[in-house]
């Protein structure tokens, strides 16, 4: 089956998201809200192709990797959605400086780690 280029790095984006972000404990739930969240915005699919994606016998692309910077950023994407909800929150309608923006991710990531002591800093 022909997979052109494009789809191979949606479809290992799309995996990406999952691993990421994806939470067990219901799974339909979770997936949905993960496409809900970030998939439709970085995808442009719908729900059920991002199902597809998904499905590791109908695309096998275990030779591509996605780049580092791409992964990092893929796992800070949840840190960034609360900072901007936060900023927000706090003088809405307001042109925020890089500065300031990630000062705030760096508070918001620091919370998350110290609210999960046993996680280790890695990039899966």
């Amino acid at each position: 089956m022909y997979i052109s280029e494009h789809l191979k790095w949606r479809i290992l984006i799309a995996r990406a998201l999952k691993s990421f972000h994806f939470e067990s404990e219901n799974a339909n739930r979770n997936l949905k809200r993960v496409f809900e969240v970030f998939g439709k915005y970085l995808l442009g699919t719908t729900y059920d192709t991002f199902l597809t994606y998904l499905n590791k016998e109908k695309y096998d692309i275990s030779e591509l990797k996605l780049p580092p910077y791409i992964l990092i950023a893929l796992k800070l994407l949840d840190a960034i959605r609360l900072t901007c909800d936060r900023l927000h929150a706090r003088r809405p309608n307001v042109s925020w400086t890089l500065t300031a923006i990630v000062e705030e991710l760096l508070a918001v990531v620091r919370e998350k780690e110290k609210g999960h002591p046993d996680r280790k800093n890695r990039v899966d």
